[in-house]
């Protein structure tokens, strides 16, 4: 009796302590997306546009992007963005004027979808949003020898999906790809102002370094 009563106690104990391993790895927090967040990156951006750029051209930069998790899951973001300028393929857009240089600097915000158990160290992520574009093309006048820039604004739509990589709850590295569309719906030239229908697109590649404030 004593012998069975002791095997009874000695199951018990076993099947508390897979219960108890069990309930700790499924509460073990690998990631955490809800809170704020701030992310540093870089990233390569091929833009084209009617007139300035009819074939994509490449230009390097960085993002500076910051987010709210309303729950694990939801998330609003904002980021800004600043590119390098670079070389255009030089066309003739009116008498004597040609393309030679451009930059740009862009404002996205929107709402993420983080996919995922936050007992996992790797997420997915899918956003959408509203994309400002604001580009400063660089004109050379033939006639005079001179450069003068041409300002260009608009907005657009942002698309963009995701994976970042959790080295612990609070710090992940992402890596995200995005689509942008849209048209320029102004311009200045020459301190004078103008009314654009200019399309343009944008595909960027964003890798970055991502600090989760809710994970410490």
């Amino acid at each position: 009796m004593q012998l069975k009563s002791i095997k009874i106690l000695w199951i018990g104990l076993i099947c508390y302590s897979l219960t108890s391993t069990l309930s700790a790895q499924d509460s073990y927090q690998s990631s955490v997306y809800e809170g704020f967040s701030i992310k540093v990156s870089g990233l390569l951006d091929f833009s084209k546009s009617e007139i300035m750029s009819e074939s994509f051209t490449g230009s390097f930069g960085t993002e500076l992007s910051a987010g709210y998790g309303l729950t694990d899951n939801f998330s609003i973001f904002g980021a800004y963005q600043f590119l390098f300028p670079s070389k255009l393929q030089r066309a003739e857009i009116g008498f004597l004027l040609y393309t030679d240089k451009i930059s740009h600097q862009n404002f996205i915000t929107g709402l993420k979808y983080t996919g995922g158990s936050p007992s996992s160290e790797i997420r997915y992520s899918i956003e959408a949003g509203y994309f400002i574009a604001s580009s400063t093309a660089q004109i050379f006048q033939k006639q005079n020898g001179n450069y003068v820039d041409v300002d260009l604004h608009g907005g657009g739509l942002h698309t963009g999906l995701g994976f970042s990589y959790f080295s612990s709850p609070f710090l992940s590295f992402d890596i995200n790809a995005g689509f942008n569309t849209g048209k320029y719906h102004s311009s200045e030239y020459l301190g004078i102002s103008y009314t654009e229908t200019l399309k343009w697109t944008k595909i960027q590649c964003i890798v970055g370094v991502h600090y989760h404030f809710a994970g410490r």
